[in-house]
This record gives structure tokens, C-alpha cells and sequence, in this order.
């Protein structure tokens, strides 16, 4: 049409700055906002579209279909601004131009007629299109069968109106939850995928969409991992969701499992982990002194290919912090010998002859759970501060969702008791064994997923002064903390375990007792050190007079435990 109009006006079309709103709403004023559209008036406003040109549209529903008023504004504008505005109607037989110069009052009624007209046949058309959905959302909760054209891309209907499944896709699905649940982020799926050649869910609609990737994104990804369709379930827009509709390919436990592990990698593992996945506690390991995160320091290169990892604070690389590097193998095998929360042998065999390893499958599923019912709550809060006549209804939604929260809150804990009672009992057991851990990166995934439930935060502190200089304390989700003194020279033999009062472990301490001696000179002497380091870093000056007090006291009890050490002639 605007071919035809400018050969007969001998006008030249301008190819190379045609704008396309494809999609774009002109009803809601998408188009007007972020469309091409929205450019065009900004450039003519500015002087960029010389004074003369003429902008080709069908009829003035493709300006917008909002309120008159706003669409007039636009109106308005464009003519203001110089440029000749023409509608060249379904035929070409309703043709109108219109002009700053010459536009009249019958031309703006006109006008103002149209504008009204298609604001009003929107209206109707959305309103008719929410109907019909409601109708087809009704109709599916009343017979259980779902909605005709809406149906997830592994399910269809064949010959005979009958519902199936497509066992490939279902297969990929399934794939993309065991991923996410084994400790792989979104990008590491979705590369996963692509190296294999795994085509994504509904290729065949992606070829029809214009700039729509074909290959698998870190969007689509997510999209699936949130998509509830997976455990049987359609979530209308605005209505309850309707249970049991789709034939389920997910459990809603691995659901939720899924939920929490990405969910705790966005607040801890953001970024890459490599390959190898070499770091398996990064975003939870501390440097003790600064609080700043560890991170691996990799110095080899041709001449020292089997240079060590280093495990270093991040304020060193930017000279904030002195704390001295751990080896990272040291530091790795030390922790899975003393952190016997971990539970190697579940993971490496599959988890399937663990009760400690269910535990903890569930307390991933019902923290993913916590995680929806937390993001419900905020959103209705939202609602209330921005509509105060919708509170009541709000306010009703709240009260239900916490008190489901309160319940998986109580379930949590009692499934926490039950862990913490069974690694008392495996402390003794023959499970303490060290376990070799493999060096396969979805191996050493899923030991990092598992970590992050049951570890809170690891703070790592290194001394090179002395042989007992080598510490962590690893504090717990559920409460409670356990030190480790670390032999750097043998990490699977500590020098000493100690372990606060929730966690009901035993603590292993030297047993010779000139070893023993010689390490509590050093952790009073540490201690010391700690003190004085606090005394002098105290924000105010009641704090340090405070520190400085308590520092007194604690010299007088180590100077006489030195003082009965030497007189037992355990220290010179």
C-alpha cells in the first residue's frame, strides 16, 4: 500500500528507514513507549526528519489504541513537528492527509471519531479475548482436560483427540532438572545442551519468530526449571492454579529441589566454576580476618604445570588483606575428613542407600517451597503499599501463605533434628572412613549442592608462624560450629577438632601431651593477638575500653595455665 501510494504521488519511499512495531501493543501503549513509533515522533520532534516527509500508516489505530487523549498528544505532535501524516485505508479509497498548516476543526472531529472508535473496539476485543479465556480456564478446571493450543511442548494431541507425550522431550526435561539439582547453573546447562546438539523444546515455533534463537539460552533454561506444567499443574494468569491437568514428568520434590539449588547459587555462586569445577565452596568460604570471599589462584603455567591451587583471600590481589594462601587440595581433603555432614558416599553411589541423604533431598524441596511462599509474601505486601483498597483481599493471601510457610518452617526443623541425630550417630561409625572424592566435575557438582545445605559459611584463617597457624571453622545452616586445627603436612590427621555446643560432636585433641601443651601456647598466644587487634580497631572508644578490659582478664588466665604447664614440665 505505501508502494502504490508513493508511485502515484511521485513520492520516494524511504527502504532503508522503514520501522517495524511487529507485536508491539498499540493498545496498551507499548508502541508508544519503546516502539518504532515512540522513535519516530522523538526524531521529528528533534528536527532529524526534514520538514515535508510523510509518514504512511494504515489507519490511526496503528498510532496507538489507547484513551483519545494520549493518541491525539501523538497526533498532534507528529503533524506539529512538520511531517505530513496520511492514512490510506483497508483500500486505498478512505485516503486522508493531514497537515499542521491546513488541518481544520472538521478534520480533528474526524479524527477525534476515529481515535474514540478504535479505542472502544480494543475494549471490546480484550474483553471478549479475557472471556473467552476464563470460559476455556473454567471449562479445563471443571473436566480436568487442558486447554485446546496451550499445552506444554512435550504433550500433543493425536488422530484420535487423544493427549501423548513426546518420550524425547520429556527425556530432555528430565535431563535439565537432574542438572540443576546436581549443582549446574543455568549456563552450564544450557552449553551442555548445545554441545550435544539438543535441539530446544519448540524449534518448530522458533523458526516462525523472527530473531528467536535457535539454540538453547540461559533464558529458555529458566524458563523451563520455573515452568510448573512439569509436576501436572496450570498456573492461569490471575486465577488458582489447577492441580493435576498435565501428566507429571518432574516430582514436585525435584521441582522444589531445583527451586532451591538455583536459588542458593544466585545468592553464593554467581559466575563461572570452569570445567573442572575446581572450587566447590565458592561464595561460602571467608578469609578470617577480612571476611572477604576465597577464591582459587591458579599460577601454573609451562615451566610449573603441576603447580599447586592456591586458595586466597580476594582482598590480597588488591593488597587489602595479608592473609597468607591455603594449598586448595590441603584445604579441600581436611575439610571432607572433619566435615562428616557431608555425606560422600550417598553422592558418589547416587544417593539411593542414604536416610542422611533424604533428609536432605527433602530439606532442599521444602526450601524451595520457603522460597515461593517468601517471594508470594513480598509480592502481596507490594500490592498493599501500591492499592490500599485491594488490603483486605492482600492482607487474607498473606495470612495463608505464612501460616504454609510456618508449617514447612516446623517440618524443616524436625527434619533437622532427625539429620543432626544421625550424624551423632555416624561420628563412631565405620562411614568416617576418608573417602577419595572423584575428580569428575558432576561428581564434584553435586558435593558442592550438598555442601551448600548443610553449610552455612566456612572461615578460613592461615598463619605461617606456626604448624598449628592452618584453621577453618565451618558454621552450620541448622546453628552450631566446629573448628578444625590443620596439620598442613598431613590434612586427614588434624591436630585438633573442636566443635560448639549445638552441634553434638565429639573433640578430638592432641594426645601427646608435649604437642598438646605446645598447641594451647599457641591458641592462647593467637588469642591474645585477637584481642589486641580488636582493641585497636574498635569503632568507639567504649567498645575498646571494653575490648581492652577483657583482653586484661584473659591474660591473667594465660599466665596461669603457662604457669602450671611449666611447673608439670610441659612447656619450658
Amino acid at each position: 500500500m505505501a508502494e502504490q501510494w508513493c508511485q502515484r504521488n511521485g513520492v520516494k519511499l524511504a527502504d532503508d528507514k522503514i520501522m517495524v512495531d511487529a507485536g508491539v501493543s498499540a493498545y496498551r501503549g507499548k508502541n508508544l513507549k519503546e516502539g518504532a513509533i515512540s522513535a519516530f515522533v522523538t526524531a521529528a520532534k528533534a528536527g532529524y526528519i526534514p520538514k515535508g516527509s510523510f509518514l504512511l500508516v494504515e489507519s490511526l489505530d496503528r498510532l496507538s489504541r489507547m484513551r483519545t487523549v494520549e493518541v491525539l498528544r501523538i497526533f498532534l505532535d507528529i503533524i506539529h513537528a512538520g511531517v505530513v501524516l496520511v492514512t490510506l485505508g483497508d483500500d486505498g479509497d478512505d485516503e486522508r492527509i493531514f497537515r499542521w498548516d491546513d488541518v481544520d476543526e472538521e478534520d480533528l472531529r474526524e479524527a477525534i471519531g476515529d481515535m474514540r472508535g478504535n479505542h472502544r473496539f480494543s475494549q471490546k476485543l480484550s474483553r471478549r479475548i479475557r472471556e473467552s479465556w476464563e470460559d476455556r480456564t473454567n471449562n479445563a478446571r471443571q473436566t480436568g482436560k487442558p486447554i485446546p493450543g496451550n499445552l506444554p511442548a512435550w504433550l500433543y494431541y493425536d488422530a484420535n483427540g487423544d493427549l501423548q507425550m513426546e518420550e524425547a522431550k520429556v527425556a530432555i526435561v528430565q535431563w535439565i532438572f537432574d542438572m540443576c539439582i546436581s549443582g549446574l547453573g543455568l549456563t552450564a546447562i544450557a552449553q551442555t545442551l548445545n554441545e550435544a546438539d539438543v535441539p530446544p523444546l519448540a524449534l518448530h515455533k522458533r523458526k516462525k519468530i523472527k530473531n528467536r534463537s535457535n539454540f538453547w539460552t540461559i533464558t529458555s533454561v529458566a524458563y523451563l526449571l520455573r515452568y510448573k506444567a512439569v509436576y501436572g499443574d496450570y498456573h492461569p494468569n490471575k486465577a488458582d492454579p489447577i492441580p493435576g491437568i498435565f501428566p507429571v514428568i518432574v516430582s514436585k520434590e525435584d521441582f522444589y529441589r531445583a527451586e532451591a539449588a538455583r536459588g542458593k547459587r544466585y545468592v553464593t555462586t554467581r559466575g563461572r566454576n570452569g570445567k573442572g569445577y575446581t572450587n566447590m565452596f565458592k561464595g561460602i568460604a571467608k578469609c578470617h580476618y577480612c571476611g572477604e570471599a576465597m577464591n582459587i589462584k591458579n599460577g601454573r603455567n609451562e615451566r610449573t604445570p603441576n603447580k599447586p591451587f592456591q586458595f586466597r583471600c580476594k582482598g590480597v590481589g588488591v593488597k587489602t588483606c595479608k592473609h597468607t594462601p591455603w594449598n586448595y587440595d590441603v584445604f579441600e581433603t581436611a575439610f571432607l575428613s572433619f566435615v562428616r555432614e557431608i555425606d560422600l558416599t550417598a553422592i558418589i553411589n547416587g544417593g539411593s542407600e542414604s536416610k542422611l541423604a533424604e533428609i536432605t533431598r527433602q530439606l532442599q524441596a521444602l526450601h524451595g517451597q520457603r522460597m515461593e511462599l517468601e517471594r508470594n509474601i513480598k509480592t502481596f505486601m507490594d500490592l498493599i503499599r501500591e492499592n490500599r483498597t485491594g488490603a483486605k483481599r492482600y492482607a487474607s493471601a498473606i495470612d495463608e501463605d505464612q501460616a504454609k510457610l510456618d508449617a514447612i518452617n516446623q517440618q524443616a526443623q524436625v527434619l533437622e533434628n532427625e539429620r543432626n541425630k544421625i550424624q551423632v550417630e555416624r561420628r563412631a561409625s565405620s562411614e568416617l572412613l576418608p573417602i577419595e572424592l572423584p575428580r569428575d566435575a558432576k561428581v564434584r557438582a553435586k558435593v558442592a549442592e550438598h555442601i551448600r545445605t548443610v553449610v552455612e559459611s566456612v572461615t578460613l584463617k592461615r598463619d605461617g608462624s606456626s604448624r598449628f597457624g592452618s584453621t577453618f571453622t565451618v558454621h552450620f545452616a541448622g546453628g552450631g560450629s566446629r573448628s578444625v586445627y590443620v596439620d598442613y603436612t598431613n590434612p586427614r590427621h588434624p591436630f585438633a577438632v573442636t566443635n560448639s555446643d549445638k552441634s553434638k560432636m565429639a573433640d578430638i585433641i592432641p594426645k601427646d601431651a608435649a604437642t598438646a601443651a605446645e598447641m594451647r601456647e599457641y591458641v592462647l598466644q593467637d588469642i591474645g593477638q585477637e584481642f589486641g587487634w580488636l582493641a585497636d580497631h574498635a569503632t568507639t572508644d567504649e567498645s575498646r575500653e571494653a575490648v581492652k578490659d577483657a583482653l586484661g582478664k584473659f591474660k591473667d588466665v594465660a599466665d596461669t595455665l603457662q604457669g602450671q604447664a611449666r611447673e608439670l614440665g610441659l612447656i619450658k
